[in-house]
């Protein structure tokens, strides 16, 4: 029996990367591909990404979902001006959330006193929508309070890439613990080969006691962009395991949590 969502990973076959990219992938990532990959962990679903080179076209990854159905849910990158009537037909396709790919200190922030970034929030509000945030984790403290206070249900990526080995001296990542109480907080625990840190077992810790399992959802970040190479899909599973112990939790987090952020089932 299949159980289970990989809540990040990345499907491509174009390489042209939009302008003002910071990366061009060496490969395409086949959808054929990652499915083996679930058939072989025995998930049954999954959420896909948009890849931050391509940029705001995000005509693949809809044509992708058309393909998979149920069981499957997309985030795309969007500028601020996206109408409601044009969100309202992505949601319709089975698009959950909007990505902001922040990284890299050249990247600027969103400036948060511009009406239209303002009204672009209010509709992830009222689609019910996520906005998904990849950004280091010294960085967090610049743009996490304000989104928070506006009241959007925020997804980290990686763990929110933390830059400290305790996490409880970690500024970004204290932040993150504290919003857990409001429960509009998640976390991707994924990609720890993008972090600082090199052990990432206390910082899963603390988010299962401060946020708890229900705001945690595993992802495998395949193809893993600029660290192809380095370890299987089955590792990223695997890594879930050395992480959080209790069988319970775990299937929590793989199965229960995404149904409930995603949408799925």
């Amino acid at each position: 029996m299949k159980r289970g969502f990989d809540c990040h990973a990345h499907v491509y076959a174009r390489l042209d990367e939009a302008k003002g990219s910071n990366y061009r992938p060496s490969r395409p990532a086949p959808l054929d591909e990652w499915q083996g990959y679930l058939d072989d962990c025995r998930l049954r679903g999954g959420a896909l990404v948009q890849p931050s080179f391509l940029g705001h076209d995000n005509r693949e990854l809809l044509q992708t979902l058309r393909k998979l159905g149920e069981g499957f849910r997309g985030v795309v990158q969007l500028p601020k001006h996206a109408s409601l009537a044009e969100m309202k037909e992505l949601d319709a396709a089975g698009i959950v959330g909007v990505r902001w790919n922040l990284i890299e200190r050249r990247r600027e922030l969103p400036d948060l006193d511009d009406p239209q970034w303002i009204d672009f929030l209010d509709r992830l509000k009222a689609l019910n929508w996520h906005l998904e945030l990849h950004l280091e984790g010294n960085r967090l403290p610049e743009l996490f309070p304000a989104l928070h206070a506006h009241g959007v249900t925020l997804v980290i990526d990686h763990l929110g890439l933390p830059v400290e080995a305790d996490p409880f001296s970690d500024s970004g990542f204290r932040i993150l613990l504290e919003a857990g109480r409001t429960g509009r907080t998640w976390v991707k625990l994924s990609a720890p080969y993008r972090s600082l840190v090199h052990d990432l077992k206390p910082h899963v810790r603390a988010l299962l006691d401060e946020l708890g399992r229900e705001r945690l959802v595993w992802g495998s970040d395949w193809p893993w962009t600029r660290h192809e190479g380095k370890h299987s899909y089955r590792d990223t599973f695997d890594w879930l395991a050395g992480w959080v112990s209790d069988d319970d939790d775990r299937r929590y987090i793989l199965e229960k949590s995404p149904q409930t952020l995603f949408r799925l089932g």
